[in-house]
C-alpha cells in the first residue's frame, strides 16, 4: 500500500483553498524556457524525463479522511509533446494550458512540452499547480535539466519527505517559539495594508502588464549603490505612498525559506511571504528607501521560516477579510543562465498563481539583456489598462530615482476596478456578524465615550434580550418599538430584537410628542424597549428572508409620516452591496451619526458590524463645531464618516476658512440627503485628494440608498 503523507505547512493552505472551488485553475503556475540554440530533442526529452521523475512532489495524488489531508507519492507515465509551429501560437497554447482545471486526487499536477518556433528557437512549457512547486523550484527543475542534458550527471534531488521532516525539526526547535514573538512584535501596530483599488474576492485568473528593461537602464539602476531586488521594493512603496497618501506600506515580500537546510535539493513548495512595514516620507529618494529596507530586511531574515498564515492565525486574522500585507514585490534573483550543450536558456514566467490584490515580479536575465517587470492583478479590482498605467507610472518614478518622493510627477492615476457585488453574496446579515463574533470574539464592535462592547459581548447581550422578548410573547412578524438614544444597548435591543425573529421600528425619545404618538398609533408595536438589562442568553430564530426587519417612519413633510416596511431579504442585499461599494473592512472605525429613526442609521451599524469593524458612536458634544468635530475625528481614528450633505457642506466651508484639516486616518466619507454643491466638491478634491468621497441618493422605500457616485480620490 501507499504510503499516506501528511501535508506540509505550505500545501495545507492550498489544499484547503483548492477545495472551494475545484474546478479553478487559478493555482496553476508556468513558466517556459527561451532556448537559442541547436538541440536534440530526444536527448532533451531524456533529461526532461528523469528530472521530473526525481521531482516526487510533482507525482503526488490527494484524498482526505477523518484526521485531515493526506497525498502519495504515485508516479505515472506523462506526455511530452514535441511541436513545431510559430512563436505566437506557442504561447497561445501555453496560456490555454494554464486554465486546465486539475484534479488533485487523480493527477497530473504538471504538463511538459516543447515547441519549436525557429530554426534555432525551441520554448520548453512547464504548468505545474502551486501545491507542488514554488519559484525557486521552477528554476531547480530547469538547471537539473541543463545539466543532465549537458553533462548527463549531477546530483540528483532529495526526496519529498525531506520537506516534512524540516518542518518537524524546526516546530520542536526553540526557534520557532522566538520567531512567532518575533512577529508579534513587528506586527504590533501595523496599518491596514494600503491598495490601489478597493477590496474584492480572488479571481480564478489574474490580468497582467509586462515590460522590458534594457541593458543599458538596468545597468544605471544597479548602478545606484543599493541592492535591485530592493530599489523595485522602494519603489513600489513609494509610489504606494505617492497614489495613496500613506505613510508606512506594507509589502509581501517571498523569501526562500531553505537556506541553511537540505531543502536547497527538493524541489517542492517551501517559499513563504513575509510582511514588510515601509515608513515613507516625501523628503526621501528611492536608493535611501532601498537602503532603509535592506536593514529592515536584514532585522527579519532569521526569522522568514515562520509562516504567514500562522500570522494570520497569532493575529485572529482567520475568517477575516483583512490583509497581513498590501502588494507582493517578487524579485527573482534565481541563475537564469541556463546551458544545454552550446544553447543558451532564459526562463519567463507565464502564471505565478492567484493574485488577492496585485504582484510585481521582478528578474534579471543574468546573460546583460536586461530585466524583465511584471505586474499581475486581480481583474476584480483591476483592468489591464489600468495596471498598464500603473506600471508606466511606476517606471517614470525609478526614471528619477534621486528626486526627492514629494517633488516627482507620475501624471493621474487610472480610476481602478471597483468590487462587483453579485446578487449570490445577500448573506443574511444576522449570519454575517455571527460569522465575525466566531472569528473575532475580543474585537471592539461598540464603542462610545468608556463603554465598549466586544463582539463576543455584543452578541450575548442581544441574545439575553432575544430571549427577554420572546418570553414576553415576540415572534417572528412582531413589532418591536426601541425608543432608546444614540447609546451601545440601542444597538443591543436592534439586535436583540432581530434575533428574536421580530422588526425594530426606532422612535427617537427627543422626538415631537405629537409624532411621536401618530407613529405607535399607525404601527401598534406589540412592545416598547427603552433600555436593557443584562444576561448572558444567546437565542436564534430561523426566519425567512421576506420577514420585516425594520419599519423606518418618513419624515412627513408632505403630511403625515408613513411607515416603510423593510424585509430582511433587502437588508441583507444592501448591506452585501453597500459594504463591497464602500470597501468596508474589519480594520475600519466608523462613526454612527445619524439618529436612529433616519435610514442611515442602518448603513452604519449593519455595514460596520458584518464586515468586523468597530462602530463609534458619536456624542451630542461632537460636532458642536467643525474644529471639535474633526479633532475628535483624529483622536477616536475614524476611518469611514457616513455624513449628511448639509453637514458636510459646512464642514468643508471651514476647511477652506479655518487652519483645521481632514485627520490622516480619514479615508472614506459618505455624504446624502441632498445634492452635493459643485463648489464644495471642488474645493473638498483640493483638500482632501486621498479621501474617498460617495455621493449617495435613495428614498426610504428602496432601502437606504439607492444610487452611488464616486467623486472624490
Amino acid at each position: 500500500m501507499t504510503e499516506h503523507l501528511r501535508l506540509s505547512p505550505a500545501q495545507s493552505p492550498l489544499w484547503y483553498a483548492q477545495q472551494l472551488d475545484p474546478a479553478s485553475p487559478v493555482y496553476n503556475t508556468a513558466d517556459y524556457v527561451r532556448i537559442e540554440g541547436p538541440l536534440d530533442v530526444a536527448r532533451f526529452e531524456a533529461a526532461v524525463r528523469q528530472a521530473v521523475g526525481e521531482a516526487e512532489s510533482l507525482h503526488t495524488r490527494y484524498g482526505s479522511d477523518d484526521a485531515g489531508p493526506w497525498q502519495v507519492i504515485d508516479p505515472r507515465p506523462f506526455p511530452f509533446p514535441v511541436r513545431e509551429c510559430g512563436e505566437d501560437e506557442a504561447l497561445a497554447w501555453m496560456r490555454a494550458d494554464v486554465r486546465t482545471s486539475v484534479d488533485l486526487a487523480e493527477g497530473p499536477l504538471f504538463a511538459q512540452a516543447l515547441f519549436q518556433v525557429g530554426p534555432r528557437t525551441w520554448l520548453w512549457h512547464q504548468r505545474i499547480h502551486h501545491i507542488a512547486i514554488d519559484g525557486f523550484a521552477f528554476s531547480m527543475l530547469a538547471r537539473r535539466v541543463a545539466d543532465l542534458y549537458t553533462m548527463g550527471e549531477g546530483r540528483p534531488f532529495r526526496p519529498f519527505v525531506t520537506v516534512l521532516e524540516v518542518a518537524d525539526a524546526y516546530l520542536v526547535s526553540p526557534k520557532h517559539p522566538a520567531d512567532r514573538e518575533f512577529w508579534r512584535g513587528y506586527l504590533d501596530g501595523m496599518p491596514e495594508p494600503a491598495a490601489l483599488a478597493a477590496p474584492a474576492p480572488v479571481a480564478d485568473h489574474t490580468v497582467r502588464a509586462v515590460t522590458r528593461i534594457g541593458p543599458e537602464r538596468a545597468a544605471e539602476l544597479k548602478g545606484l549603490g543599493v541592492g535591485w531586488p530592493e530599489l523595485f521594493a522602494a519603489a513600489t512603496a513609494a509610489y504606494l505612498h505617492r497614489m495613496t497618501g500613506t505613510t508606512e506600506a506594507v509589502l509581501g515580500l517571498p523569501v526562500m525559506g531553505r537556506l541553511g537546510t537540505p531543502l536547497l535539493r527538493v524541489p517542492a513548495i517551501v517559499m513563504n511571504i513575509v510582511p514588510l512595514r515601509v515608513p515613507v516620507r516625501p523628503d526621501q529618494t528611492l536608493p535611501g528607501l532601498a537602503r532603509q529596507i535592506a536593514a529592515e530586511i536584514r532585522r527579519s531574515r532569521p526569522h522568514h521560516r515562520y509562516r504567514h498564515e500562522q500570522m494570520r492565525r497569532d493575529l485572529g486574522l482567520v475568517g477575516s477579510d483583512r490583509r497581513l500585507f498590501g502588494p507582493v514585490v517578487n524579485a527573482m534573483p534565481f541563475d537564469n543562465d541556463l546551458r544545454f550543450g552550446t544553447a543558451a536558456g532564459t526562463m519567463h514566467n507565464i502564471s505565478a498563481g492567484p493574485v488577492e490584490d496585485l504582484a510585481l515580479g521582478i528578474r534579471d536575465f543574468g546573460d546583460g539583456t536586461g530585466m524583465s517587470l511584471e505586474v499581475d492583478g486581480n481583474p476584480a479590482r483591476y483592468t489591464e489598462s489600468g495596471l498598464a498605467g500603473h506600471l508606466d507610472r511606476l517606471l517614470r518614478l525609478l526614471a528619477e530615482p534621486e528626486t526627492p518622493l514629494g517633488r516627482l510627477r507620475l501624471g493621474p492615476a487610472v480610476v481602478p476596478r471597483r468590487p462587483v457585488w453579485r446578487d449570490r453574496d445577500a448573506t443574511p446579515v444576522l449570519d454575517r456578524i455571527a460569522r465575525q463574533v466566531e472569528a473575532t470574539p475580543d474585537a471592539v464592535a461598540v464603542e462610545q465615550g468608556g463603554t465598549r462592547y466586544t463582539y463576543a459581548e455584543l452578541w450575548a447581550r442581544a441574545g439575553a434580550v432575544a430571549a427577554d422578548l420572546a418570553h414576553r410573547g415576540v415572534e417572528a412578524d412582531s413589532l418591536v418599538a426601541v425608543r432608546m438614544r444614540r447609546e451601545p444597548d440601542a444597538v443591543v435591543a436592534i439586535l436583540g430584537v432581530l434575533l428574536a425573529g421580530a422588526a425594530y421600528l426606532p422612535i427617537d425619545p427627543d422626538g415631537p410628542a405629537g409624532r411621536n404618538t401618530d407613529v405607535l398609533a399607525d404601527a401598534r408595536p406589540l412592545l416598547i424597549m427603552e433600555e436593557v438589562a443584562g444576561g448572558k442568553a444567546v437565542v436564534r430564530r430561523n426566519v425567512p428572508e421576506d420577514a420585516l426587519a425594520y419599519v423606518i417612519y418618513t419624515s412627513g413633510s408632505t403630511g403625515r409620516p408613513n411607515g416603510v416596511e423593510i424585509s430582511r431579504g433587502a437588508l441583507s442585499h444592501f448591506v452585501a452591496a453597500a459594504t463591497c461599494r464602500y470597501g468596508f473592512t474589519d480594520r475600519d472605525r466608523v462613526l454612527q451619526f445619524a439618529a436612529l429613526h433616519f435610514d442611515a442609521s442602518v448603513e452604519e451599524i449593519f455595514g460596520t458590524l458584518s464586515t468586523g469593524g468597530t462602530l463609534v458612536l458619536r456624542e451630542p458634544e461632537m460636532h458642536a463645531s467643525a474644529e471639535t468635530f474633526l479633532r475628535a475625528c483624529g483622536e477616536l481614528r475614524l476611518t469611514v464618516l457616513d455624513l449628511p450633505t448639509a453637514f458636510w457642506h459646512e464642514l468643508v466651508h471651514a476647511l477652506t476658512t479655518q487652519d483645521i484639516r481632514v485627520p490622516d486616518s480619514v479615508r472614506t466619507v459618505i455624504i446624502g440627503g441632498e445634492a452635493a454643491l459643485p463648489d464644495r466638491v471642488a474645493a473638498w478634491q483640493q483638500i482632501a485628494p486621498n479621501v474617498q468621497l460617495f455621493n449617495t441618493y435613495g428614498p426610504t422605500e428602496s432601502t437606504v440608498v439607492a444610487t452611488s457616485a464616486s467623486i472624490g480620490r
